[in-house]
């Protein structure tokens, strides 16, 4: 009985928590917190992870920035929301337990998508992952195809238009990959997500990134444990500046170092290459994916036994 009611008592806490961030923390508060803490280029980096505010980019870097295959990370988009939510569970379950940490980061998305406005892609995002982490706290196992018919319906009937948007695609296509990849490791995952978004990439920009992969990868561990870090610092800022500002600049190496990928990476004027997609092709492409993915389950499935 005192176990439930310390645990009513807990979540209690943890909701108002997070009405009172609601209520207090705004933007701007959170922004400037991140400009008065670090200098300018690292400070404009983490501003646009965290945030999606692109003032601190100059017009060339922001150029390196699409080049590189890098700019879906420091704009608001879906990748922001997996991020932030995968980072609280997977860092919070250690000290939590799984269930506590998937409510955790649940209500810390949700802070999360206030501050940046509740822009549509980092929602529908949401929606994605959401439906995972939902089917671990009700204790099964989760589906992929369950889950993405589900989210799917979810996000048709709340946004019928979401069909004819790039930024829902490619978003989608990302999350497949992450849930599909064959390979837990971080090149193997990095390659197989690219391989997901490429045919968008290709019908829509009729051009595809050669580089994207190698640099997604170079960034890969390093953009998560500053998207986590850099929101703790932020809000912890606003209360107790010196702190915040401590941990803020725990993060200034790896800042540091994704500039210099984004600077190496996106000066490879060859890493952009025209192509000629069309609907055929890309059809093609993808029943190709799930062929390999099935012969891989099979082939692993028998290998087990």
């Amino acid at each position: 009985m005192d176990k439930n009611r310390g645990e009513r008592w807990w979540w209690a806490g943890a909701v108002l928590t997070t009405l009172l961030m609601y209520k207090f923390i705004k933007r701007e508060s959170l922004i400037g917190v991140v400009e008065q803490s670090l200098m300018m280029r690292e400070a404009g980096l983490l501003k646009g992870m965290l945030w999606g505010d692109k003032s601190g980019f100059g017009k060339d870097f922001y150029n390196q920035l699409k080049n590189s295959g890098l700019v879906h990370l420091v704009v608001v988009s879906g990748s922001n929301i997996m991020l932030v939510f995968r980072g609280m569970v997977e860092w919070g379950a250690k000290f939590l337990g799984r269930k506590k940490a998937i409510g955790v980061g649940f209500l810390i998305s949700l802070f999360y998508l206030e501050v940046v406005g509740w822009e549509i892609p980092v929602v529908r995002a949401l929606i994605l992952v959401g439906v995972m982490y939902w089917a671990q706290v009700l204790g099964r196992k989760y589906s992929l195809i369950r889950g993405l018919i589900l989210s799917l319906m979810i996000i048709i009937l709340a946004w019928p238009g979401s069909v004819k948007e790039v930024s829902f695609w490619l978003s989608f296509l990302a999350f497949v990959g992450v849930a599909t990849s064959p390979s837990r490791g971080a090149l193997g995952l990095s390659l197989w997500v690219s391989l997901w978004i490429s045919p968008v990439m290709g019908l829509v920009f009729g051009r595809i990134n050669l580089v994207g992969p190698v640099s997604n990868l170079l960034v890969l561990l390093t953009v998560e444990v500053v998207t986590v870090v850099g929101l703790v610092g932020s809000v912890v800022g606003l209360a107790v500046p010196i702190l915040g500002k401590a941990i803020l600049w725990s993060i200034w190496p790896l800042l540091r170092y994704f500039g210099k990928v984004v600077e190496m990476t996106g000066s490879w004027r060859w890493a952009n290459i025209g192509v000629d997609f069309n609907w055929m092709i890309g059809l093609g492409w993808y029943v190709i994916l799930i062929w390999g993915l099935i012969k891989f389950r099979k082939g692993f499935d028998i290998k087990r036994k």
